[in-house]
């Protein structure tokens, strides 16, 4: 598998394993599966929405299919959910990388931002096709 021809598939596979078969839940504070179980439709946000560096809470908002499990909470789980199970996965894969933000002294916090690697576009591409119901969707 690591000779060169091979390297490419060993990429996919390890890339497939991880996020549709493998548990990501001890990263990512025990949520349901979320937002891991909707990884496909993560992805294909994430090849729009992050074109530029932008923190986890945007990402999150902009790239996920909200739960009730989700939405309840008293503090912002689904930015750290997104963060361990979506957004480190693919910096591990060299698909987005991440940077500190100290611009607000305000927090003590860190603020992680994330953007797509040039990687990005040519590891994952999408075939997105609409459901044809054979009447006006509005």
């Amino acid at each position: 598998m690591l000779e060169p021809l091979n390297l490419r598939a060993l990429q996919a596979v390890l890339f497939h394993i991880t996020m549709w078969h493998f548990d990501l839940g001890n990263l990512g504070w025990g949520l349901h599966g979320w937002p891991q179980c909707d990884a496909g439709v993560v992805l294909w946000s994430l090849a729009i929405a992050a074109n530029d560096w932008q923190p986890r809470e945007r990402l999150s908002r902009l790239c996920t299919i909200p739960i009730n499990g989700v939405l309840d909470q008293t503090w912002d789980t689904a930015s750290h959910a997104m963060e361990a199970r979506i957004l480190r996965p693919l910096q591990w894969f060299g698909l987005l990388e991440r940077r500190e933000d100290r611009t607000d002294s305000r927090h003590n916090e860190r603020r992680n931002l994330y953007r797509k690697t040039a990687l990005f576009d040519r590891f994952l591409s999408f075939d997105v096709r609409l459901e044809d119901i054979g009447v006006p969707r509005h």
